[in-house]
């Protein structure tokens, strides 16, 4: 019997090494929802960018037919009609989808599921018969909660001749959480799922006050009322992000109340609340902002107001965070509410003006909800006072380092204008904001000269003055840290090593303990020796490494300014992240306190002559002086995306070094990308340094004009980082709580090989699990070993369960691809699948199962194997086994190439594993071969190569 360890990857890690979010387009659903005598005009609509119109809204007749919307819907003597006018946007927006709108109540009972099918029949041939896309569908009460409401969607998104029909279902927060369970399998059937803020769970007393579609819960807000609570609910129903569109309310909603002063969110009104049009409302005073529910609130003597405004702070940030979620889209209600005549006096449809400058949709295939906020320093100085902190999420930094404080000969250290503007924006917008806040540090004396560094630290007098200003300039700002950064310059002087170290160890004893002292250290001054390492290491807190700083400002020949390993053509081998890194480790500096940097900026020279991006890319002769000079040079990730649009562009990335360039005409630029800060990340973790920090925050695309992803290089950090490879020490708990984790196989012995390895030999203490392999699953659901002697090895392994952390089975698929289709497509055999796992698991004391099907999978069968494994976690998770819970993981083929034709990512990213089959590949023709290595090995594939394929997401 042999042990072989595998690595296995977190489903989260896995998926994303490479890349999560893709850029792509979404929907913004338009309403036009005239009242029953009216009659409107289209042309006014032309401008707007809605992805989908929507014409409503119809009822179904006791003899299931539809009604007209309006009563002037049909042609007539002078006038076109209301549909032929609707259905007249194909003609201006060509590509947009144009769906009936029709409202189902409570009264719409489904008798059976043929009346349910039926219903459905009539609904999708009356939309086609009109010449519409497809539905629009509002479900609440039992015709939603109805058992049959699943066959009613199936049939629904077919027309009689079985094409696709495009059909939306909406439904409220407040219906919604009744049919959570279930609403999963409600995606499979529509193109999106319509989140209509509308009606809330507070909604059901119809005095309650509310905000108009509160984005975030507050004191008095609960979650389950908001926008962010019901999007959350949503994903872990297991509801895929791109599917969920969510439903603003254009306008507001007033009540009567007694204090208008003193009314909150779920307070009780002197009357029902009543819907308000954004141009009644729009000029009124005495205004006010809740911040958490982004929503705009109006005081009048006796009445309170919540509405929509096509505010920054109001509308704007909840098209910020749809954004910055990844959702499917966004739909505000109606076209007639949203001041179409241009009262308010910022031009007619103001919010869907709005929204079609703000939404830029992301595809995220996972909801990325970091149990832990790892060390990330987000760099806001010279050049960030006007930053945005809104248009961050709140667990992207943990620190922000502002500045730069510059320090005077008289010993002051002065603040620049606009930084405390700045820490008063960042403290509110964290206020305002869920999580963990970030730390606020102050950057000091990064603009100095040697010369003032050496005035003012060589003197005690002055070095005592200098740091009681800091102490006092701390308190003042309040921040929970300073940096300092002596880092202008190379410390080249014999006695600035001395002059620096004792400066911090006076500055530690002065200040409290509870202040961070951070150190940017300079790499020239770090390869030549001249920091006093043993201070250093004691009275700091964090040493940051100007990684991004590796390229000489008198360089004659190409560089770059941040290559991660040396690479041919490189001046100076030793200018690289890794050799700074192991240089400090060398010299003492604990991995913990190192902090890895990354800069937004790029850096741009000229070079003598045109270079067609063929040959060498570094060491070819660079114009020192035109260099200095150069105009329009690129200097932002939002310009990189645009040169690299241009044709005329030569991108060319360094493989050895793991870094871009690109070269526009003469001008040479050295950047980094996604791909790189990825791999600086990744290698930092790995190497269980202290952190991660990016420098110009503002220059990394923050409001994702090119690429749509906003702040690119962050958000690669904060997607491939890893907050520690090791679990603490202080954790006795015999769970495995880290993200990486080394898996340990048993094999259990075929009928005719004798035993290799006895169980009590296994070294449980090396390894975050033992997955003992395997169990076969047969056509019927029934689980069982292939031989006795297995069951005999497994029993026997029974009796040291209590010396692995975990303890896993894994279980090969052994049929026919056709018997497991089978399986798969009867709702009853896959329940019955997960209760026999389930069973076989837990008679033999494993708290986990690997499941091994990866050959009998297919494109019919991924919605109905994504069903399985929903019910199988479910099943699995319904009763822990022990205190560590049940995992349920999934091995994956290295050869399978288009992971999403056949997987649904968001539901293998609910998984607790994702493990990669171990693969050989040839080492020469016809003679070794090599098992799953790394790197690639004369094209063959390797593990970095299969993670790293596109479809492997």
């Amino acid at each position: 019997m042999s042990l072989r360890t595998s690595v296995a990857f977190f489903c989260l890690t896995l998926l994303v090494v490479i890349e999560d979010v893709k850029s792509s387009s979404c929907a913004f659903y338009c309403f036009v929802v005239p009242s029953r005598k009216d009659t409107f005009d289209i042309a006014p609509f032309h401008n707007l960018s809605c992805t989908h119109f929507v014409y409503g809204f119809s009822r179904i007749r006791p003899d299931m037919s539809l009604r007209s919307i309006t009563s002037r819907d049909n042609l007539e003597i002078m006038s076109p009609g209301n549909l032929r006018k609707f259905l007249g946007l194909r003609n201006t927006h060509p590509h947009a989808t144009l769906l009936l709108g029709v409202q189902m109540t409570a009264n719409d009972v489904f008798q059976d599921v043929r009346h349910a099918r039926r219903t459905a029949e009539l609904i999708t041939y009356s939309a086609m018969k009109r010449h519409f896309d497809g539905v629009f569908l509002r479900m609440e009460g039992p015709p939603l909660e109805s058992t049959t409401s699943q066959h009613f969607l199936s049939a629904l998104s077919l027309t009689q001749s079985g094409a696709s029909s495009q059909t939306t279902l909406a439904i409220s927060p407040r219906w919604m959480l009744r049919v959570i369970n279930r609403l999963y399998e409600f995606a499979d059937y529509v193109e999106h799922i319509y989140l209509d803020m509308e009606e809330l769970p507070s909604s059901e007393d119809p005095y309650s006050v509310r905000h108009v579609d509160p984005l975030m819960p507050s004191d008095s807000i609960p979650l389950e009322d908001t926008i962010s609570g019901s999007v959350d609910k949503m994903l872990s129903s297991g509801v895929p992000a791109e599917k969920i569109v969510v439903g603003l309310t254009s306008g507001g909603r007033s009540y009567r109340v007694r204090n208008p002063r003193t009314t909150t969110h779920g307070d009780i009104a002197m009357q029902e609340g009543v819907r308000r049009r954004l141009q009644d409302i729009c000029l009124l005073t005495r205004t006010s902002l809740d911040a958490k529910a982004a929503c705009t609130v109006i005081e009048g003597r006796f009445s309170w107001t919540s509405a929509n405004f096509p505010k920054e702070q109001s509308l704007g940030k909840k098209i910020q965070w749809f954004t910055q979620e990844g959702l499917g889209g966004v739909g505000i209600s109606s076209l007639q509410d949203d001041d179409p005549k241009g009262k308010c006096g910022a031009g007619s449809y103001p919010s869907h003006t709005m929204i079609g400058k703000m939404l830029k949709c992301r595809v995220r295939e996972y909801q990325r909800r970091p149990p832990i906020q790892c060390t990330r320093l987000c760099y806001l100085n010279e050049g960030a006072e006007e930053f945005d902190p809104n248009l961050l999420l709140p667990h992207w930094c943990s620190h922000f380092i502002v500045g730069p404080a510059d320090i005077q000969l008289n010993d002051n250290v002065e603040v620049p204008p606009a930084v405390p503007k700045l820490m008063a924006r960042i403290n509110q917008w964290m206020q305002d904001s869920e999580g963990k806040p970030a730390k606020i540090i102050l950057s000091i004396g990064e603009r100095q000269s040697n010369d003032i560094w050496r005035m003012e630290l060589g003197s005690i007098i002055k070095r005592k003055h200098l740091i009681n200003n800091i102490k006092n300039l701390v308190h003042s700002l309040d921040v929970s840290g300073v940096e300092i950064s002596w880092t202008l310059g190379q410390l080249d002087a014999v006695l600035d090593p001395t002059f620096l170290s004792q400066f911090l160890a006076d500055l530690r004893t002065v200040l409290p303990k509870n202040i961070h002292i951070f150190l940017s250290v300079n790499p020239l001054s770090s390869f030549s020796g001249r920091y006093d390492i043993d201070v250093i290491a004691n009275v700091t807190n964090l040493i940051i490494l100007q990684t991004h700083r590796l390229q000489s400002s008198r360089a004659t020949l190409t560089e770059h300014h941040s290559p991660m390993f040396p690479s041919m053509g490189l001046q100076d081998t030793r200018m690289t992240v890794e050799s700074f890194v192991k240089d400090m480790i060398s010299r003492g500096v604990p991995r913990k306190k190192i902090i890895v940097s990354v800069t937004s900026a790029p850096t741009s020279t000229t070079l003598k002559g045109k270079w067609d991006g063929s040959g060498e890319v570094f060491g070819r002769p660079i114009d020192s002086l035109a260099s200095s000079t150069l105009l329009n040079r690129i200097t932002s990730q939002t310009e990189i995306c645009r040169a690299l649009e241009n044709n005329n562009t030569v991108f060319r990335w360094v493989e050895g070094s793991g870094i871009p360039i690109l070269v526009r005409g003469n001008e040479f630029v050295a950047y980094d990308n996604e791909k790189s800060a990825k791999i600086k990340t990744t290698w930092s973790s790995l190497n269980n340094l202290g952190g991660m920090a990016i420098h110009g925050l503002p220059l990394d695309n923050p409001n994702g004009e090119c690429p749509e992803r906003p702040f690119p290089i962050l958000q690669s950090i904060v997607d491939a980082q890893v907050c520690s490879l090791c679990a603490p020490k202080a954790d006795k708990s015999n769970c495995s709580s880290s993200s990486f984790q080394t898996v340990c196989n048993y094999r259990l012995p075929e009928p005719d090989e004798a035993q290799r390895l006895a169980p009590a030999n296994i070294p449980f203490e090396r390894c975050s699990g033992v997955v003992v392999e395997h169990a076969t699953i047969d056509a019927n659901s029934s689980i069982h070993f292939v031989s006795k002697k297995q069951e005999q090895v497994v029993k026997e392994l029974k009796k040291f369960r209590s010396r692995a952390k975990s303890f896993v089975i894994s279980l090969r698929c052994s049929m026919q691809e056709k018997e497991f289709a089978q399986l798969m497509q009867s709702a009853p055999k896959r329940l019955k699948l997960a209760t026999s796992i389930r069973s076989f698991v837990d008679g033999l004391s494993f708290n986990g199962v690997e499941l091994r099907c990866a050959d009998l999978l297919s494109k019919t069968t991924k919605i109905q194997f994504a069903h399985f494994l929903r019910i199988l976690n479910k099943e699995m998770k319904a009763k822990k086994s022990d205190g560590c819970g049940n995992t349920v993981s999934l091995r994956l083929s290295a050869w399978q190439s288009d992971l999403r034709s056949i997987y649904d990512i968001v539901v293998l990213n609910s998984l607790n594993q994702i493990v990669l089959e171990p693969f050989t590949v040839p080492l020469l023709p016809d003679t070794a071969f090599v098992h799953s290595p790394l790197f690639p090995i004369s094209n063959h594939s390797s593990i970095t190569s299969i993670v790293r394929l596109p479809t492997f997401l």
